[in-house]
């Protein structure tokens, strides 16, 4: 997530495709990515797709390791939300999240790779009332669209609803930490600015409840850890059960189960 800043499209498509596996559809009509999200809430179609996923992660859809298959669905599909999020508040670009719009393939691992279309951009240095007024439209048509879709994927696996919206919300905290802590990426003192704004807006607690981005994590502080700010995931993802032997997964970096100088072992060896 380095550079990605100026108001350029070829940039910001390519940014979005490196870091977030995310591509912009220029023809609506003429999708590669085979599973339109519409489809994770249908029964049938779902159950077909998240069984596809387990297979591919080594767990089994029914059984032990489905309520994994559910929370690293909601880990992963954190990663289009900041796709979402980036195209904004770095690019003041709007992506569309309407569910016939936001398609995906499995990449064979059981991760998944994202599409969707532009919605709408504005130049910088617009309105900051009109540009206040969109993030706060965005992250409410964010809300509306996760919602049905962590619950479908929830009922059919087991999963936590409380669980799966923490890992979104560790991934979007996140994402606005780096953003703001590296100058590389802003550059502006107005990008800033801007950036600081939409985080206030979508890490608000005001109304806060089960459906939020804004859960309280802790910080990662160790006296040897001299890095950017790093936050500790409430829950665990329940990755180290995909995989076994040398292909086991194990705990991630941010993974509540790490102990801190386990933790810091593994940061520093990235």
């Amino acid at each position: 997530m380095r550079r990605y800043l100026r108001h350029d499209y070829s940039e910001m498509s390519e940014e979005l495709q490196q870091f977030f596996v995310t591509t912009i559809r220029v023809d609506c009509d003429d999708s590669k990515y085979p599973i339109r999200v519409k489809d994770v809430l249908n029964d049938e179609k779902r159950n077909l797709i998240l069984h596809e996923q387990a297979v591919q992660q080594g767990l089994q859809l029914g059984g032990k390791g489905s309520v994994a298959v559910g929370t690293l669905f909601a880990k992963r599909y954190s990663v289009f939300v900041m796709s979402v999020i980036s195209a904004f508040s770095l690019y003041d670009t709007i992506l569309s999240i309407a569910d016939d719009d936001v398609r995906f393939e499995l990449n064979g691992a059981g991760g998944m790779r994202y599409e969707t279309r532009l919605k709408s951009s504005f130049l910088e240095g617009g309105d900051p009332v009109q540009r206040r007024s969109e993030s706060s439209l965005l992250k409410k048509r964010m809300l509306l669209h996760l919602e049905p879709v962590l619950r479908a994927v929830a009922v059919s696996t087991g999963a936590s609803d409380k669980v799966m919206w923490s890992l979104v919300a560790h991934n979007v905290q996140q994402l606005y930490a780096r953003m703001i802590n590296d100058r590389s990426i802003w550059k502006t003192d107005e990008r800033l600015e801007q950036i600081k704004e939409d985080q206030s807006i979508w890490l608000d607690r005001q109304n806060d409840n089960a459906c939020t981005f804004a859960n309280e994590l802790q910080r990662f502080e160790h006296s040897g850890w001299q890095g950017p700010p790093f936050l500790i995931r409430r829950y665990c993802c329940l990755a180290y059960q995909v995989g076994s032997g040398s292909h086991a997964h194990g705990y991630c970096n941010s993974c509540p189960k790490l102990d801190s100088e386990s933790r810091l072992r593994k940061l520093l060896q990235q």
